[in-house]
């Protein structure tokens, strides 16, 4: 089925009451209103449940594109693969909450648990986890972008979910006579998260307000929900089991069981809309967003938006299993950074407050050291409209914190992982003419994360590099943050800051200090200028050596921003290539305390992990582009594939399923701030990229003779040749056909 869609769209010229189009150094952007035909059909392909098994973390239930709700199951947590509150190989149910992390290496959210149940409450719970648990069956369950159901024969309880951006909505259908009954549960958590303070209070026979306060990963946490239902109830609190009277229950842990007595074949309606900033603001979003008791059309809104959203691409091909594996890798690139404000522009900041912003939509949840390297630049793509407000995003948090988000979990900087990889999603935002933030503030912000005395960067600047002895994961500190002075440096030029251009692009070439021209590998060093002792590139201790999440094998490669220079350390082409095809033909052995995060293997290249996914794009820099074909198509075949254990790693967040997206593709941003597409080979005959402006950009592939080639013999842009096996970002977005000769 198609339907008509109101799609946002952008453009490079400038915004109204600013003179001129974008230019290098000042560009602009412009919100404009594009008709776009979309093909609920693309639905079948995508998958939520690839991911959930595994080492994946993804979570299969109900969300809109770059949603505030996501509303799952959770099972009973079993250990590190449980961090999205729900693995494949579970059959118990605690119930549904509303918030949740897709694919990351830590655990959190999970919070305003529901659960539809049957009998006596503190029965039900007289068990080792303290919670109604509830068995099921992968046989009665099913998820499509938008919408989740389950089928709970204990319960007697058909239980179904779909959302809108801020509301989450349940649907349960309940069989027999026995009394329905919803619990909700605000004490309830798992991984890291605690909840501190709960509230609630009932305001009729069919609503009920609150709030629950957590710390965890998140260190302070507030989450504020209203919850309507269709039916009135009786209602019972209890503080951890034990019944409280009265109208309302504040404690650290607090339930409510509502009760609906006999509603057999009647459908039992739940909206629950949330806000992170006060109860009044989760009424708001409530009622702006769910009007009615509807759920089959709230569900089909959800349907409808995913629909535009995944047909911004359309594939034309024959492979159905590999169309499953890219839209399910979209849809996972779409879910964050998640929507953080009410309808009214209120949002909760950084610094703890209360904010308004009418100029902008906050967005929270930026996994920057996973997702700088190919999920940002998917959304410039894809979507270029909300990328302005993302900058203002991370530039809210700068004037909240004083230094740009490094991963910013629900407002709050949890410090997790290396570097400073807002400033390459901002560098390349600003030369792709998608924020009109003043650049000069940019560059205040920009500068500010480079210049802090936190995580031995006052080091990196001392010494020219991060000594070992004074610092943990230094080879990998160094070489992210002379990275991320790269894309510094690239913006100070633009705006004649030829000092600052300097002196960032100095610091920019500190990855060669570390470069052992003996071992050739990326080294420690001492303060004094000395080779750590006892080197072995196959050793792995978790979080306690040179390299973060890695060894020397997967970290020596990353000098995104200078392959060229790599290159000249080896000694040239030959031995840079020799090395690289050592990389994945050597033994996969690891010596060590090896994290599971390094994962996905051929060789020591571990895609499972996020520091060597630019590694087969280095290739197509040299003579032997076809050595690199071969290995992004061993990587997309088995690293990626069509079942609940698909992916090779954690989808942190989104990042391991842009890689994919890109891989099928035929091109991907080696250098994520520099504009530019490294080609690779593509996935399938035809895709269209359906660009704003009405504009579409087509990748083909051409199969020449009875016998083609494995390789790609030729790529042509528009009908000219493509030099040096790259395409810039404008050739895209100005649409046209590449195609890829075989």
């Amino acid at each position: 089925m198609k339907k008509q869609f109101l799609a946002g769209a952008f453009s490079l010229c400038a915004v109204s009451g600013l003179a001129g189009c974008a230019t290098n150094s000042e560009p602009n952007i412009q919100n404009a209103t594009a008709v776009q035909v979309v093909d609920e059909s693309l639905l079948q392909y995508a998958d939520p449940f690839i991911g959930t098994g595994g080492h994946g973390h993804t979570f299969p239930g109900a969300v809109v594109p770059f949603g505030m709700v996501q509303l799952s199951p959770d099972n009973p947590s079993k250990g590190w693969d449980w961090t999205s509150g729900y693995n494949y190989s579970d059959n118990q149910l605690l119930g549904f909450s509303h918030t949740h992390l897709s694919g990351t290496g830590v655990g959190d959210l999970l919070d305003v648990l529901v659960m539809p149940f049957r009998g006596d409450y503190k029965n039900r719970r007289d068990n080792e986890l303290k919670h109604v648990v509830s068995e099921y069956s992968h046989d009665d369950e099913q998820a499509s972008p938008g919408y989740y159901q389950v089928g709970l024969p204990q319960e007697k309880v058909n239980a179904e979910l779909t959302a809108t951006e801020r509301t989450g909505v349940h649907r349960y259908t309940f069989s027999g006579q026995e009394d329905a009954k919803v619990l909700i549960d605000l004490g309830y958590a798992q991984n890291y998260d605690k909840s501190v303070a709960t509230f609630m209070r009932v305001i009729d026979d069919s609503t009920l307000v609150g709030y629950r306060i957590s710390t965890g990963w998140s260190d302070y946490q507030p989450v504020y929900f209203v919850a309507q239902f269709n039916q009135p109830f009786a209602h019972q609190f209890y503080k951890e089991g034990e019944a409280q009277a009265g109208p309302f229950i504040n404690a650290e842990k607090s339930e409510v069981v509502l009760n609906f007595g006999d509603i057999a074949d009647q459908a039992l309606v739940a909206k629950v809309g949330i806000s992170y900033v006060s109860i009044a603001g989760a009424k708001q979003n409530l009622a702006a967003e769910v009007a009615d008791f509807d759920f089959d059309n709230t569900k089909h809104q959800a349907q409808a938006m995913w629909a535009a959203q995944l047909g911004k691409f359309k594939v034309t091909d024959d492979n159905e299993q590999a169309k499953r594996k890219f839209y399910t890798a979209l849809y996972h690139s779409f879910l964050a950074p998640q929507t953080f404000n009410d309808v009214s522009g209120s949002y909760f900041g950084a610094d703890g407050s209360a904010h308004n912003s009418q100029q902008f939509e906050r967005y929270s949840l930026f996994s920057l050291w996973d997702t700088f390297r190919a999920l940002h630049p998917l959304l410039t793509i894809s979507n270029g409209e909300r990328v302005n407000d993302m900058v203002s995003s991370m530039m809210a948090f700068y004037h909240e914190t004083g230094l740009l988000p490094s991963w910013d979990l629900m407002a709050n900087e949890t410090d997790v992982m290396i570097g400073y990889h807002a400033v390459p999603v901002i560098v390349d935002a600003y030369f792709k003419g998608l924020t009109d933030v003043a650049p000069e503030a940019l560059f205040e912000a920009l500068k500010a994360s480079a210049m802090q005395e936190r995580f031995a960067i006052d080091l990196f600047a001392k010494y020219g590099y991060v000594p070992s002895d004074l610092e943990v994961e230094a080879v990998s500190k160094t070489l992210e943050y002379a990275f991320d002075d790269w894309a510094i440096a690239r913006m100070a030029k633009a705006l004649g800051k030829e000092q600052d251009y300097a002196y960032f692009t100095q610091r920019a070439e500190s990855y060669k200090t570390l470069f052992d021209k003996q071992t050739g590998f990326m080294r420690g060093k001492t303060q004094d200028g000395e080779w750590v002792k006892n080197f072995s590139p196959t050793h792995v201790d978790h979080r306690t050596t040179d390299y973060t999440e890695a060894n020397a094998w997967q970290y020596t490669w990353f000098v995104p921003h200078d392959v060229g220079g790599l290159i000249s350390l080896f000694g040239g082409e030959a031995p840079f290539l020799n090395k690289l095809d050592t990389l994945f033909s050597t033994d996969s052995f690891m010596e060590g305390d090896v994290s599971p995060d390094i994962s996905g293997l051929i060789g020591q290249y571990a895609h499972g992990n996020e520091p060597v996914h630019h590694v087969p794009y280095m290739y197509s820099l040299t003579s032997q582009k076809w050595k690199g074909e071969q290995r992004i198509k061993e990587i997309r075949d088995t690293m990626y594939r069509d079942n609940p254990d698909g992916l090779s790693g954690n989808d942190d967040v989104g990042q391991m399923s842009a890689w994919y997206v890109f891989s099928a593709l035929g091109f991907y941003p080696l250098n994520p701030a520099e504009g530019q597409y490294v080609l690779g080979t593509p996935q399938f005959d035809k895709v269209q990229i359906q660009l704003p402006n009405n504009k579409t950009f087509t990748v083909k592939q051409v199969i020449l003779g009875e016998e083609p080639s494995d390789y790609v013999k030729e790529v042509t842009l528009n009908g000219a040749p493509v030099q040096m096996n790259t395409i810039s970002h404008s050739d895209v977005m100005q649409g046209g056909e590449l195609i890829f000769t075989f």
